[in-house]
């Protein structure tokens, strides 16, 4: 309608110098080391949307097995995340996660993201955030359809159950099945595998 020729369908965005020394700064402090691969998890997706949430059992049973591959994990996350997040950080304190949550503005966690060797998200603004900046993530779906709502990338894998009530679009649910039936061991096999082809 507006007469703007399409030149492609990737997401860009343009933090500023400013974002990423704060995103240096950050990882400096976690005395991540050059030689460790970061990878980044999104401890939530949304207020409203309770149904997109992957279990935090899950994701503390894929933050030990990275820890154990001598990977780091990077949480990442809104305030309203700080209770999750604390309690995956008790659950998974020997793997030493960094806890970016509710300690970002929109630029400095793109400075972050694009540290990272893989994102691990569900639907959600992270997830498209990692697709502007180029890293390879992995995207977890459930009551939304990833055909509507997955962020335009070439690196990636994304994981949806194929139930006969998804996508529901509700934003609460009695059992989340779609969700729940996710598995670490999944996610961890195409974390490898973008590892790999990356």
């Amino acid at each position: 309608m507006l007469g703007i020729e399409l030149k492609g369908a990737s997401l860009e965005l343009w933090p500023g110098p400013q974002d990423d020394a704060y995103a240096d700064e950050l990882l400096k402090e976690q005395w991540l080391s050059g030689s460790e691969k970061l990878v980044g998890i999104n401890v939530s997706a949304s207020v409203r949307w309770g149904t997109k949430q992957w279990p935090l059992r899950h994701m503390a049973a894929l933050c030990t097995e990275l820890a154990r591959k001598k990977m780091r994990i990077l949480l990442t996350g809104t305030e309203s995340d700080a209770a999750a997040a604390e309690v995956l950080l008790a659950a998974v304190r020997q793997a030493k996660p960094i806890n970016a949550c509710g300690k970002t503005s929109v630029n400095q966690l793109a400075c972050l993201i694009k540290r990272c060797s893989v994102f691990i998200s569900a639907d959600s603004a992270p997830l498209h955030i990692a697709a502007a900046m180029k890293t390879p993530f992995v995207a977890l779906f459930g009551p939304t359809d990833p055909r509507r709502h997955l962020a335009p990338a070439k690196n990636y894998a994304m994981i949806r159950k194929g139930l006969p009530c998804s996508p529901c679009y509700e934003p609460s649910c009695k059992h989340t099945t779609c969700m729940e039936s996710i598995t670490p061991e999944e996610v961890l096999a195409a974390v490898e595998r973008l590892l790999k082809e990356t």
